[in-house]
């Protein structure tokens, strides 16, 4: 019998289908700007945008077990986040819409994810919460855009993805799915 291989697991937030529309909307205009300073940019595909709120890294089968014991312990509350900022992030090389934890619900749950991690030997984030959906890879600077559209995000279900290579490219797969409630 072979290993088990871990999973690269992380926890996040699917978009509704308006919130998805007026991504890929923007990811269009981020596009059309970039041609303008040379093409490079590839966009993260409908399916694979997500919110993030903790990268959990190479998972093994009994972490994820445990995982999967321990999240609906987490504080699964409805929360409202304003996303409103284009960024580049320069070290991943990547186009993001973020915002700021501001809501104590989503502050909360995305200390007790972090704490849950730590706990169990996963990926351990060095920086504070900074609530980003990643529009697009391989960007090398921020497009100039006349305007940014703002989205407020309401998730209604906390999801666990595992981010799987394939042969025409990554994909996030929802492994299992939380309630939020009030």
């Amino acid at each position: 019998m072979s290993p088990i291989t871990p999973k690269r697991l992380f926890l996040g937030f699917a978009p509704t289908a308006a919130e998805k529309t007026s991504l890929l909307k923007l990811q269009q205009a981020c596009e059309q700007a970039d041609e303008q300073s040379g093409p490079g940019l590839k966009k993260v595909t409908a399916a694979n945008l997500h919110l993030t709120l903790a990268f959990l890294g190479q998972v093994t089968a009994k972490q994820q077990r445990d995982l999967l014991a321990a999240i609906p312990g987490l504080p699964l509350k409805h929360f409202r986040v304003r996303l409103e900022h284009l960024c580049f992030w320069p070290g991943p090389k990547i186009l993001c819409l973020t915002g700021t934890a501001e809501d104590p619900a989503l502050m909360a749950l995305a200390k007790a994810a972090q704490q849950l991690a730590d706990d169990l030997g996963l990926h351990s984030s060095e920086y504070d919460y900074r609530p980003h959906i990643t529009l697009m890879r391989r960007a090398g600077n921020l497009p100039k855009l006349e305007h940014i559209p703002t989205l407020d995000l309401t998730p209604s279900e906390l999801q666990l993805y595992e981010s799987l290579s394939t042969p025409t490219g990554v994909e996030y797969r929802i492994l299992a799915s939380w309630p939020l409630s009030d």
